[in-house]
């Protein structure tokens, strides 16, 4: 019974938390009710379908019914009626069934907002949303709001729901996992272009005109080439409400009349803002995706195919960089070299072919990978030759490591025939370098090689450290 009474909890925490943060945000919508009833800025559609469309799971008949309760306790609590409160939040629920269910369609990348094209599939199922919602308003008399027409009204809820839902949705659907920020997180972020959309939007309440909707364009593009993409979805955000609210508030005189037509301003206004954010959106997502791009051929040139090993021309390069930092360093660390020979591996690819030879080094590499720790350098310099880079390794801790790694090969097992295993061995080579023997990169390839030939001179299957027999 308790176990029954517990799980049934564990399914109800849930929706209990999905019905306390509706009531919260249609709260916070009912409380910006400026112009007769409706709301200047309704946050509560694009913040629900942002977080559905992140957890789909919550997407269920009992998450969409704990939904529309959530925003009918609030309708009913602030004095509405019954019927009004009904179809005015069947209003919202078409926008989030409509909105959800053409932007699921999608697959993930663009859900992410990882390509273009993703961006102008949000505009479309944003559009179709507010869309639905606004059509659903007006037949519910809908006319009796602003001037008597129906055509202010639909344009008015359809304004509203679409620029919110564009400008809330990239910051929600961008956002990465959450983790508690670093001490050097903000060490080094560039605040120019920040500092230059603040001016942006000083100078557009300074100045004026219908121009001023535009002045955070260029500054907008500079976030773009500067920050990632989450933070240009936030600051984006910020700045389409931040000029909505300034065009509602009458706070700039834009040179369009507002009598009977201040709505009418304030639905272009809102429908031109949101159309303006999405040029800095796309750069954003484009030169992310040109920096995956740039990252993925970078792997290919620095990694070798087939085990995933950094390169001979990276490993030297990146060991070079290594030893650098160590020199410049007052108290420098010392590093260690191993060198790695699979033994009597031409053996395996005649006996065996080239495709067992091939599955060895990928398993015998994805082994020693799982090994190392961060910091820690793998290469291939060529056939069944490898080189692991220790920086900070003492003497004992590298010939530790090495042993570690011989034993871990050994006991490798590769079925080659029902009932068949093929074991390998290694041999490895072991070189140091300190502050009081300080020798270049070289020097201490040479060494190491000197010792892995000792090691195959020996029997095989053993560590040798440099001039010295272990």
């Amino acid at each position: 019974m308790a176990a029954r009474m517990q799980h049934r909890f564990h399914r109800l925490l849930p929706l209990a938390g999905l019905f306390v943060l509706t009531l919260g945000l249609t709260l916070l919508g009912v409380l910006t009710r400026p112009i007769e009833s409706l709301s200047l800025f309704w946050p509560v559609n694009a913040i629900l379908l942002g977080l559905l469309l992140r957890q789909p799971h919550r997407a269920t008949p009992a998450g969409w019914l704990t939904i529309y309760a959530g925003m009918l306790a609030v309708d009913l609590g602030s004095g509405n009626t019954w019927l009004p409160a009904l179809w005015l939040n069947a209003c919202n629920m078409g926008l989030l069934l409509t909105g959800w269910h053409l932007m699921m369609r999608r697959p993930v990348p663009q859900l992410r907002l990882e390509t273009p094209q993703a961006l102008l599939h949000l505009l479309i199922a944003c559009a179709a949303g507010a869309a639905v919602a606004a059509s659903l308003a007006c037949l519910m008399n809908g006319a009796r709001w602003f001037d008597g027409t129906l055509q202010t009204t639909w344009l008015a809820w359809f304004s509203e729901q679409f620029s919110t839902c564009l400008l809330i949705l990239p910051a929600l659907l961008t956002a990465p996992p959450f983790r508690r920020p670093g001490r050097h997180d903000f060490a080094h972020a560039d605040v120019r272009p920040m500092l230059a959309l603040l001016a942006s939007l000083l100078a557009g309440l300074a100045i004026g005109g219908p121009g001023a909707l535009a002045f955070p364009v260029p500054a907008l593009l500079w976030c773009a080439l500067a920050y990632r993409l989450f933070t240009l979805a936030v600051l984006t955000m910020l700045t389409g409400l931040a000029e909505i609210i300034v065009v509602a508030g009458d706070l700039v005189y834009y040179g369009v009349p507002h009598s009977s037509a201040g709505v009418g301003a304030l639905m272009s206004a809102r429908l031109g803002i949101s159309m303006l954010v999405m040029g800095p959106l796309v750069v954003a997502i484009t030169i992310a995706l040109n920096r995956q791009l740039l990252a993925r051929l970078e792997h290919r040139a620095n990694h070798d195919t087939l085990t995933g090993a950094l390169e001979r021309s990276a490993l030297t390069q990146q060991t070079s960089a290594l030893m650098e930092r160590r020199r410049q360093q007052r108290n420098s660390a010392p590093l260690a070299l191993l060198m790695i020979d699979i033994d009597h591996f031409k053996a395996i690819n005649d006996t065996h072919g080239h495709a067992m030879g091939d599955q060895v080094l990928r398993e015998f590499a994805n082994q020693l990978r799982q090994q190392l720790r961060q910091g820690e350098l793998f290469g291939r310099l060529g056939g069944e030759e490898f080189v692991v880079v220790l920086p900070g390794a003492t003497r004992t801790e590298a010939l530790h490591i090495a042993e570690r790694l011989r034993s871990l090969v050994e006991r490798l097992e590769f079925p080659v025939t029902e009932g068949n295993s093929l074991h390998i061995t290694v041999s490895i080579g072991v070189a140091l370098t300190d502050q009081e023997d300080d020798i270049p990169l070289e020097q201490m390839l040479s060494r190491a090689d000197v010792a892995l030939y000792r090691a195959k001179a020996q029997g095989r299957n053993r560590v040798m450290a440099a001039e010295e027999n272990l």
